[in-house]
């Protein structure tokens, strides 16, 4: 189980020395923020801690140590780290420590409210009978590892892996059958809140999209409606015209206009209505001469025998 290891670091000595150095205990033997550790781990690998810089602070938020940058630089741990004995008896890792020149007047001045903590890829395992994570292994070759100059050295809790690791960790802990969704002071993750609000969204985005929908459709239908009462007008001007064009008589003109006014074709009707004005003025003519308006033939016959 490899994780990033973060443990208070303590300067042993009261005052710099001549070159500038602060003795320095970086881990002791026992049970730190971040695991426990047995002299065995620290003997072994306390050359993981020679000659690494220190930062102003660790990586921070979703920052990871590649982040970091030369500007940032607090300090160095100078030439090789050796494992003594602390008052306790207790194995320790130490080494002299120098700050930046731009910082080494207030790391005295303020050395008894600041601290040191290292910043190392660590391995172990957990102990099924204490529930303690046992560091196994120091990684002398991470990049990054560092001693750090902090304001509250090893105050991160007992698992204290990079923010990336934490959430990637919980985010495979929440999708396990049957898990709770996860909590962090009393409020739910990330993904629940952003779940939320996501569904929030699109159901306003729902909503929206129906009543564009709606003032679209109304919209349609009032410019349909306007344009059948343009195209119902201008036809029944178009029959009205052709009505008084035919020079019919009143009471053809009066039934005509009524059938345009219903909206019906008027221009069959009009030619049948000058085939009924037509016969009726021929037999107005035939009325006046005594006639009855119809066409008399007579043949010529010649009498040959009154004239013997």
């Amino acid at each position: 189980m490899t994780k990033h290891l973060l443990e208070a670091a303590k300067l042993v000595s009261e005052s710099a020395a001549a070159d500038g150095t602060w003795k320095v205990r970086l881990i002791s033997e026992g049970r730190g923020s971040s695991g426990v550790y047995t002299a065995e781990v620290l003997e072994k690998y306390h050359h993981a801690f020679s000659n690494v810089l220190s930062f102003k602070n660790h990586p921070t938020g979703w920052d990871g140590p590649q982040d970091r940058d030369f500007t940032m630089i607090a300090g160095e741990v100078v030439g090789e780290t050796w494992v003594e004995k602390d008052e306790r008896g207790l194995t320790s890792i130490v080494g002299n420590w120098r700050p930046d020149p731009e910082y080494a007047e207030k790391v005295a001045r303020y050395r008894d409210k600041l601290g040191l903590s290292i910043y190392i890829e660590g391995d172990g395992h957990v102990d099924e009978s204490t529930g303690d994570f046992i560091v196994d292994w120091f990684n002398e070759h991470d990049p990054y590892r560092s001693v750090d100059l902090v304001i509250a050295p090893g105050a991160r809790g007992k698992f204290l892996e990079s923010m990336r690791d934490v959430y990637s960790a919980r985010r495979a802990e929440d999708k396990k059958p049957g898990s709770a969704p996860l909590q962090e002071n009393g409020k739910i993750t990330m993904d629940e809140e952003l779940k939320k609000a996501l569904t929030g969204i699109q159901e306003a985005l729902a909503v929206l999209v129906a009543e564009k929908k709606a003032a679209e459709q109304s919209a349609a239908q009032v410019e349909a409606d306007e344009k059948a009462v343009v195209s119902a007008v201008e036809a029944y001007d178009a029959a009205i015209n052709l009505i008084d064009e035919a020079d019919l008589l009143p009471p053809q003109v009066e039934s005509l206009r009524a059938e345009a006014k219903a909206g019906r074709d008027v221009a069959p009707l009009i030619e049948a209505a000058k085939k009924v004005k037509e016969a009726a003025i021929e037999a107005a003519r035939g009325a006046e001469t005594g006639v009855a308006g119809v066409r008399l033939g007579e043949n010529a016959t010649t009498k040959f025998g009154a004239w013997k």
